[in-house]
């Protein structure tokens, strides 16, 4: 370690120090990649690890997650072939990611046809190092990062580029899948995708492990909306019931642009996740959906952040969650309007269902407000299922339980609707069946 990362080093998580990282940086890499690593292994040894002293980790005991107690996942080789799944002709690519490897399936020629390219960051530096140069810790990211998007920058193992260029209108989109099933392990994914000026383009993402197993995963995604474009991204998250996820996530939007992002988080006994999104120039707009769903000893910790740091900006977010048994989530939400974003539109909404003794649920809204000129609210609600209309659907001939069935997938309707594909909408569906059964 030089002198002057020794004077200011303060702390690394277990196992993820300087011999780990020479051990990453010993690996061949383009030197674009190996320079941004380097700068990140900087910055994460300067940052203090959380601890529940921490406004945002107050509710959600770092320790909780046994980062120790795993081992990172070699930096994932490039395989030919893997499983395929039901879902993958829907798409016109597919990106499937296990702990051996990942392969990248066309199904056809849509995408090399419109300019469109998706490879590994090593292969997206080899071809394009100026991409990674401006977008890989780009100006999505926050100003001051916290540990774990620090710790993601530094380790990663595996790194996905997608780039659409300008006025590219992308219908099937693409589909990534991630299948880990070898226990005591980490995996650090790092999603970058760069949306051109007025392109239109979907994303889905699939999570799962082995139930069976201890896992952990430490995901970030960098979302650029170019002026004018259209970028949605819908992330459904079923991590095995002995998996910890950490995610942090940010978006950044251009004049006249739109990013819808829909995450589903069903999985993992802990997990604490962050999603920010900038719209940074008038006209911009974000819409924010979600859904998660605490059963057992689960707990789920989500942090928004509607950042406004223009005028003329629209942000409208939707959060849905019901906790059961001894379940517990937390959602800290937050409009910020920057000075000078004034003609401002930005709504929050955060419902949840407390469905018996034993479960909670907690639910805090905020604003930071440096401009006037403009709307800004929250609302919230924490409750039960409502006992009027129980008993109305009982009075109809449902049984209580099949009443409570119907209310409950009721309550998460509005967010599933907004689902782009069936498939998912399905698999949604069941987990939310399951989760009342269990």
């Amino acid at each position: 370690m030089t002198e002057a990362l020794m004077e200011t080093a303060v702390d690394t998580l277990p196992g993820f120090d300087e011999e780990l990282f020479n051990r990453i940086q010993s690996e061949e890499q383009p030197a674009v990649l190996a320079n941004k690593r380097a700068e990140a292994f900087a910055g994460y040894l300067q940052i203090a690890s959380p601890t529940v002293r921490d406004e945002e980790w107050r509710r959600t005991d770092p320790a909780l997650f046994p980062i120790s107690d795993v081992q990172r996942l070699p930096t994932l080789p490039r395989l030919e072939t893997v499983t395929a799944s039901p879902w993958d002709e829907q798409f016109d690519v597919v990106v499937a990611v296990q702990q051996d490897g990942y392969a990248i399936l066309r199904n056809n020629d849509t995408p090399e046809q419109a300019g469109i390219t998706i490879g590994s960051f090593a292969e997206i530096a080899e071809n394009h190092p100026d991409w990674i140069e401006t977008y890989l810790q780009g100006k999505a990211m926050p100003a001051t990062s916290g540990k774990y998007e620090a710790f993601n920058d530094a380790f990663w193992n595996f790194g996905l580029f997608l780039h659409i260029p300008a006025n590219v209108k992308w219908e099937r989109g693409m589909l990534i899948r991630y299948n880990i099933t070898q226990p005591d392990s980490m995996l650090i994914p790092r999603l970058v995708v760069v949306a051109e000026r007025n392109s239109e383009a979907v994303i889905a993402e699939h999570l799962e492990s082995a139930d069976d197993i201890r896992f952990v995963a430490v995901p970030e995604r960098e979302l650029y909306v170019d002026e004018g474009a259209n970028f949605k991204l819908v992330s459904l998250q079923e991590w095995g019931a002995n998996s910890c996820q950490i995610t942090n996530d940010w978006g950044l939007v251009q004049r006249d642009a739109n990013l819808n992002w829909i995450t589903l988080n069903f999985g993992t006994a802990r997990s604490k996740m962050k999603f920010g999104s900038d719209v940074a120039g008038p006209g911009s707009a974000a819409d924010m959906d979600g859904i998660f769903f605490a059963t057992g000893e689960q707990h789920m910790d989500q942090r928004t952040l509607q950042i406004h740091s223009s005028p003329d900006t629209y942000s409208r977010l939707l959060y849905k969650g019901a906790v059961k048994d001894t379940g517990r989530s937390v959602y800290q939400g937050l409009i910020i309007a920057r000075p000078g974003a004034i003609r401002v539109d930005a709504y929050q909404t955060n419902n949840n269902l407390v469905l018996n003794e034993g479960a909670r649920a907690d639910s805090i809204p905020g604003l930071l407000i440096d401009a006037d000129d403009l709307k800004c609210s929250h609302g919230s609600t924490v409750g039960n299922l409502d006992p009027e209309q129980l008993f109305y659907l009982r009075s109809r001939g449902l049984s209580e339980d099949e009443a409570r069935r119907a209310l409950i997938l009721g309550f998460f309707e509005e967010v599933i609707d907004r689902i782009p594909h069936d498939f998912i909408r399905d698999i949604v569906h069941r987990n939310i069946e399951a989760k009342m059964k269990g």
